[in-house]
């Protein structure tokens, strides 16, 4: 038995991040471990930090280390602490927890896994030697294979699918081939890792057209990845090129278990494409409906614009939906075909037309500016498709060109990418889409032109152009 030390590290001071939200993907990694007999210990960093901020009391990472870690270590005794970076704004306080977990106990492996440590493996390796570890992408096999090497004592690291690690001084990068085909097979998140009230947070000013309590937003992952193949999204990197759906009866049975266990009433499906399958979308709606499951939820990103009509919006609504975000991405046809985001002007028309025939169900919108190819005329597209929609908010964001993207090549090789790289990339921890300045220089555009027209659309929307995206994804969960 190996004993694995899960940590979710603290996010840095320019996110000013209220919301508690459990990191799924731990629980993913715990459930697997222990289905494989190995023990789990689990430290959630960033949600202890905004028990501090909400008691208004001081975060010192120090002090936390001194008062928590180092007390799990010293007790818990782990073969391995595993750190995950949910997104890269979380690297360097990764960089910093490690660094002293080395500091202490220089013998204690430590690994680091999640969408930034993909995107940049061999650039993390050779220059954080606090990492021993590195995992790309889906790794809940993987990392069970690094616990039974350690527990063998075999330390055969070739044979693990899509880990980084060092051999004989130089870095080894195996490459990630291998993801999960049967998701049904994967155990439920490990909610006996963590106290479920923990979680809770100030959520009165949130849409509840059942008057239902909500606490907390509980995270439903019903598939993983997306077919797309939109040229700027990375999540490819994380979850593979295949659409791999977990069944109807799966998804529910879950929503059931924290339903019935927790008196869970509130849930967040985080699909990045959850009705890409509408008669799976449409049955689970029906089996929710059928079981007298009495909840509400979201679906923040994964409504598939083509795949909505009345129908679809009328079952998401009977089971509980109460709030979404369309991705509409640019009012331009050509900018859309730019960027693989295969949807027409019609398409668009008639969705806006079916969701408003459901008034209980709060939307926003989201728009991707600055393009490559994106002019004055496609701004203008845009902007006249809000005004024709009769939008009241969006939530406009630069385009961000992520590493390992068709984005980021055409970037590099046309030199659009107009941001100090200063360390490198992989170092640049304000570099995702809540970012208030454009990384892009399009080829006709000033990046000024690109800043002016989100401060039009948000001075005309009468919305706050300081707030930064993820606050503004907040906004539209208040009554």
């Amino acid at each position: 038995m190996t004993k694995i030390f899960l940590v979710n590290p603290h996010s840095p001071s320019f996110l000013a991040v209220k919301e508690r939200n459990i990191p799924l993907g731990l629980l993913y990694l715990s459930s697997f471990l222990k289905k494989s007999g190995h023990q789990v210990r689990f430290k959630d960093i960033h949600n202890d930090q905004i028990t501090c901020e909400i008691n208004k009391t001081t975060y010192s990472f120090p002090h936390y280390y001194d008062s928590q870690i180092r007390k799990i270590v010293e007790e818990f005794k782990p073969d391995l602490v595993g750190i995950s970076v949910h997104f890269s704004g979380r690297f360097k306080p990764a960089i910093e927890l490690a660094q002293r977990l080395k500091k202490e106990e220089p013998e204690l492996p430590v690994a680091i896994g999640g969408i930034h440590p993909s995107i940049f493996p061999r650039e993390i390796l050779e220059e954080y030697t606090c990492f021993d570890y590195l995992f790309q992408g889906e790794s809940e096999e993987s990392l069970v294979q690094l616990a039974n090497s350690f527990e063998d004592e075999k330390y055969d690291f070739r044979s693990i699918d899509g880990l980084g690690y060092r051999e004989n001084g130089k870095i080894v990068i195996n490459d990630k081939r291998n993801f999960i085909d049967n998701v049904d097979t994967i155990p439920f998140p490990d909610y006996n890792l963590i106290d479920l009230e923990d979680y809770y947070f100030d959520t009165s000013k949130w849409v509840s057209p059942k008057k239902l309590p909500i606490n907390t937003n509980i995270h439903i992952l019903s598939s993983r990845s997306c077919p797309r193949q939109c040229t700027y999204c990375s999540m490819f990197l994380a979850l593979g090129p295949k659409y791999r759906m977990r069944s109807a009866d799966n998804v529910v049975n879950e929503i059931e278990y924290l339903y019935n266990k927790f008196n869970h009433k509130y849930f967040s499906f985080m699909d990045d494409n959850f009705t890409l399958n509408k008669k799976r979308a449409i049955e689970i709606c029906n089996k929710i409906v059928e079981r007298g499951l009495n909840i509400q939820f979201d679906s923040p990103n994964g409504l598939d614009v083509n795949t909505l009509d009345e129908e679809l919006f009328e079952a998401l609504v009977a089971a509980g939906l109460v709030r979404t975000c369309l991705a509409i991405e640019s009012g331009s046809p050509e900018i859309r075909r730019s960027v693989n985001k295969n949807l027409t002007q019609k398409k668009i028309y008639e969705v806006y037309e079916s969701i408003r025939k459901f008034p209980q169900l709060v939307f926003n919108s989201f728009f991707i500016v600055g393009f490559p190819l994106e002019t004055k005329e496609t701004l203008e597209e845009t902007y006249k498709l809000i005004k024709d929609l009769k939008l009241s908010k969006a939530i406009i964001s630069f385009a961000t060109p992520f590493p390992g993207t068709e984005l980021y090549r055409e970037c590099v090789d046309n030199n659009l990418i107009d941001v100090d790289l200063g360390e490198g990339l992989h170092n640049i921890n304000k570099f995702f889409y809540a970012s208030n300045t454009p990384f892009i220089k399009p080829y006709k555009l000033k990046k000024q032109d690109l800043i002016d027209f989100r401060l039009k659309i948000y001075e005309e929307l009468h919305m706050d152009i300081h707030l930064k995206a993820l606050e503004l994804i907040g906004e539209e969960k208040q009554a």
